[in-house]
Parts: structure tokens; sequence; C-alpha cells
């Protein structure tokens, strides 16, 4: 029997983004994945069709319409979306979401506002990994020292006001004396950047956007990685970088997120903090703690692979689908 097709519609040309590691762990669970670059390769929408996916998965519908959506349901293709980002509802993602089979989000807080405005087959869908990217990386003694610090941040900063929490929660590192190497797109070296050009922060730049095999060596050299949801006030908001890093094996501390004791255990599996106090606090205790620190990163990644792979997170969401009649399990290789 042939391996059912699922299409997948997302950002492939950027090797690092969540539908990249969606379609691997769709292949490694059997399925063979028809890959739809959005918003270029559009154009190929009815060839793929025509191939019979058994689903059609858009993770934020980049350069659809209602119009693409109605005719892939047409073909008797459901057509779902699983929303990567916890920002509030935006018109056209609230559109597609109407006029989708099943819209799962990764912000269980936001559902209720996107209830508000007519999306009713919604559901919270977290993030999570596909450990096989990460199988066979060995740090070499220069990859230990240039990845290493005793504090590492992943994530754009510059000068956009998004960034600005970000920015004052590392220089509260900096001025408290811990070394801190952060990694993200090259800052901007336009007039008005300066101020952060010549700040402390941006002096601890580690030098490249890491991706893959090289965020896998910053999580596993550094010995605290340290991250900042956007949201941390709405309810389980995680990004997917706190599932990817502590797959990877680092000793993840974050800002506190509503409900994030649902998902791993603070203390135990993760460290969160509330203020920066407490972030100072929490990262001198651990430094110079490095068996509860090495601990804590061995229960959260055992808690991941055993939780949160994405094998994990489609299983579930074809049981919801199936149990909303969405789809029909009619192969009997199909197992979750």
């Amino acid at each position: 029997m042939e391996p059912r097709r699922i299409l997948m519609l997302t950002k492939f040309k950027r090797p690092w983004n969540n539908g990249y590691f969606m379609a691997r762990a769709l292949e490694d669970m059997g399925y063979e994945v028809i890959r739809l670059d959005t918003p270029s390769q559009l154009v190929g929408l009815d060839a793929a069709l025509a191939r019979k996916p058994w689903l059609a998965l858009a993770t934020k519908a980049d350069g659809m319409n209602v119009d693409m959506v109605t005719a892939i349901k047409q073909r008797g293709v459901p057509f779902v979306v699983w929303y990567p980002d916890p920002i509030p509802p935006e018109p056209h993602i609230v559109s597609i979401a109407r006029h989708s089979d099943y819209f799962f989000i990764m912000a269980q807080g936001r559902i209720g506002e996107y209830r508000k405005q007519g999306v009713n087959n919604i559901a919270w869908l977290s993030q999570a990994v596909t450990p096989s990217f990460y199988e066979n990386i060995i740090l070499t003694p220069w990859d230990k020292a240039h990845y290493g610090s005793q504090v590492a941040f992943v994530g754009n900063l510059g000068t956009l006001p998004q960034y600005r929490p970000r920015r004052k929660m590392l220089g509260k590192v900096i001025q408290a004396g811990f070394q801190l190497k952060w990694w993200g797109r090259r800052p901007s070296r336009k007039i008005k950047d300066l101020p952060f050009l010549f700040s402390r922060v941006c002096r601890s730049y580690g030098g490249e956007f890491v991706k893959l095999d090289t965020f896998y060596k910053v999580a596993r050299a550094a010995k605290i990685f340290l991250s900042l949801d956007s949201y941390p006030e709405v309810r389980l908001s995680m990004s997917v970088r706190i599932y990817t890093a502590i797959c990877c094996g680092a000793f993840y501390m974050s800002r506190k997120v509503e409900g994030i004791e649902e998902v791993f255990e603070p203390g135990k599996e993760i460290e969160v903090f509330e203020t920066y106090r407490e972030m100072i606090d929490k990262i001198g205790y651990y430094l110079a703690h490095e068996e509860k620190r090495k601990a804590i990163a061995e229960a959260g990644r055992a808690r991941v692979i055993a939780q949160h792979t994405y094998r994990h997170r489609f299983s579930e969401m074809f049981n919801i689908l199936k149990e909303k009649g969405v789809l029909e399990d009619t192969d009997p290789g199909f197992s979750v």
C-alpha cells in the first residue's frame, strides 16, 4: 500500500522554520510529504492536489486566500492550519481559520479571542521538536570554546520595540557580571541603530545566526540557555525554542509563561523566573551547582523525548481530526 500523502504549505526555503521539522517528522512516521513553499510555489497547488493528498496542512498560510482554501476542500482534501505564532488574531488568519476544517494554535490563551471572531473549530496544540535532526552531532574543542558561555540567548534583538524586553533582560545579565553570548541576525548598521551597536549587549553578539547543528552546539555548550517568550502572560504560549533547546541538552531558564508548569516541572526539568532579581539569583545559583544544573537538563530532555516530539503532536492532531469527523481512518497501517 502506498503511503498517505500530506500536502504541507509553509516556508520551506527557510530550513529553520517549523514546517521543515514537521515534514521530517511526518516522513519519519511513514507519510509522503508534498512540499509547497509559501507563497512562492502556490502556482503549483493544482498539480499538488492532483496527487490526491489525504490532508492539506498550512502554518501561516502565507500568500493564501479563502478561494484557495475552498478549492482545496472542493477536491475532497481537508484543510487544516497549525498556526505557530502567539500574536493576537490578525484579520487574514482569522479569515483563513473560519474557512478551514480545523485550526490549531500554539497559544492556548488566544483561543477565546479567535472564538469571539467566529473560529469555532479550534484547539490548542503546542509545538514540538524532531529529534532526528540532532543525532550524531559532536562538539569539538573549538565548538565548545566558540559556542560556549555562562549564559546564552538565541533570538533577534535589534532596535525594534518588540525586542526591548529582551535587550533589557540581557543587559541585566551583563550588569550582574555574567558572561553572555547572544546569537541571531547580524545587527543593523544604520545610523538610527548606533546606540544599540555600541551597547554592551550588542558587543556580546556571538557572530552568527545559529540553526540546526549550530543551534545544537550553542544549546549544548552554554551552561544556561536563557529565553524570553513574546507573551508570557498568554497561557501556554511557549515558543518552539523550549522544546528544541531542551532536546539538544540545554539547561533551559525562561521568564515564566502562564501554565508552563503543566508542560515542564520548574526546578526539576526547567527553571523559570518572574523578576530580574530572581533571574540573576538563579543564574548565580546554578552556575555554582553544576550537578543540579546537569540533572535538570537531563530530566528535561527525557521529558521532551517521551512527550514532546512532533510524532506525539501529529498523533494528537490526527486523533482530534478523526473525533471531529474531519478525517476518516481507513488505512490499516495508521497508528498513533
